[in-house]
């Protein structure tokens, strides 16, 4: 009896440690559940202890909330607290039944192998938000100032680190290093934008490495005119401009289209005559 309260005890402490984490990173309870792909009531229920989900959410959360894995070794411990309880209770009859002669793999195996299947099915509903989320930074890319969009993104970016890290099927596979190109050209240019030029021209080379992952030409010929961009853009202003000018001709002869990002490449150098180019609306999703 004791260990059970102690336990319960445990996880309501979890869930108030998961409100604390995401009060401090500024999200609100419809925020989180957007990014773990849970409903607002579920992150409500879990915060105060009413609901106790699988270890593929608390992984979900350290990766957002940038916790470094506290919330998923805690649940690991809680974990090992209610198994050892339950073997505490195994009754002799039990125990005799349960015989090296019959091979049966941990519970807690099992489970695993489920919540990875569950998993990859919750991939494809992520990365659909993912590229949603992308292509409307994309067209706020005008509207909103630069570090409010920066902001925006870095969610996203751990939610694209997550799944990263996990297994997909092929087709979306592909789909997650397009946008995650698209989501790496997006910073390049807040970061120009900002004159964080070298940290534009990491995130131009990531995208460009990206692109080559996913096969995605257009993103590709983005990336080069980003990355001449970014090069030139304190020796030689007109050189700059002519090789990002390159670049949007090999988006706009390819198909299907996408709109180069840098919809003004004026705005970043001093010949500001130059009129804005730029090809048609952006499908961050592979072909």
């Amino acid at each position: 009896m004791g260990d059970s309260h102690a336990i319960s005890t445990a996880r309501r402490a979890l869930g108030r440690r998961l409100a604390h984490l995401r009060k401090a990173a500024g999200l609100t309870q419809h925020g989180l559940a957007a990014l773990v792909r849970y409903a607002r009531s579920s992150i409500a229920s879990i915060e105060t202890g009413r609901q106790y989900p699988e270890r593929t959410f608390w992984n979900r959360c350290d990766t957002i909330l940038q916790t470094g894995g506290a919330l998923s070794a805690e649940y690991d411990r809680i974990t090992e607290l209610d198994l050892h309880r339950q073997r505490a209770q195994v009754r002799p009859a039990d125990a005799a039944a349960a015989s090296p002669a019959v091979l049966w793999e941990p519970e807690q195996c099992i489970t695993a192998r489920r919540s990875a299947l569950i998993g990859t099915t919750d991939d494809d509903a992520r990365l659909t938000h993912l590229e949603h989320e992308v292509q409307r930074a994309i067209s706020d890319r005008e509207r909103v100032a630069p570090s409010t969009l920066v902001a925006r993104l870095r969610p996203l970016r751990a939610s694209v680190d997550e799944l990263m890290a996990a297994q997909q099927h092929p087709p979306q596979r592909a789909r997650l290093y397009t946008a995650a190109a698209h989501l790496s050209g997006l910073f390049a240019t807040l970061a120009l934008d900002l004159g964080a030029f070298r940290i534009a021209h990491a995130y131009a080379a990531e995208m460009s490495d990206l692109a080559v992952a996913a096969e995605q030409p257009d993103v590709l010929a983005w990336a080069h005119a980003t990355q001449n961009l970014i090069a030139n853009h304190t020796s030689d202003p007109q050189k700059a401009l002519a090789d990002a000018a390159g670049g949007l001709r090999q988006v706009e002869e390819s198909p299907p289209c996408i709109r180069v990002v840098i919809s003004d490449p004026a705005r970043h150098s001093p010949a500001s005559a130059m009129a804005s180019t730029s090809t048609a609306p952006p499908d961050v999703r592979s072909p």
